[in-house]
C-alpha cells in the first residue's frame, strides 16, 4: 500500500505530481492496481497492488522467484489496514 504522494516521491519526484496520478490512473484502468480515498486523512488516496497486478509483475525476472505478499483483497479491506500499513505522513 502506498499513496499517491508516496509513490510519487518514489518513482518520479523531478516531475510534476499529477504526471504520477496520471500514471496511477493508467495502471488502475489497466487493472493493475485500485485504489482507497481516506476520508479521515485528509482524503488522501491509497493505491494497492490487485491479484491481476500482482500475476504480471510476478512474472518479470526480478520477481519470478519470490512469493507475493498476502493481499488486500478489496477496497473495504483496504481502509480498515490503511492506518496499519502506511507509515505516519
Amino acid at each position: 500500500m502506498t499513496t499517491t504522494e508516496q509513490m510519487h516521491l518514489t518513482i518520479a519526484p523531478g516531475v510534476r505530481i499529477g504526471q504520477t496520478r496520471r500514471r496511477l490512473a493508467k495502471l488502475s484502468d489497466e487493472g493493475l492496481v485500485d485504489r482507497v480515498t481516506l476520508p479521515q486523512a485528509g482524503r488522501t488516496r491509497v493505491w494497492f497492488a490487485t491479484q491481476y497486478g500482482v500475476d504480471v509483475a510476478s512474472e518479470g525476472p526480478e520477481l519470478r522467484e519470490r512469493r507475493p505478499p498476502k493481499l488486500i483483497t478489496d477496497r473495504t479491506a483496504a481502509r480498515r489496514w490503511a492506518g496499519h500499513a502506511l507509515p505516519d505522513r
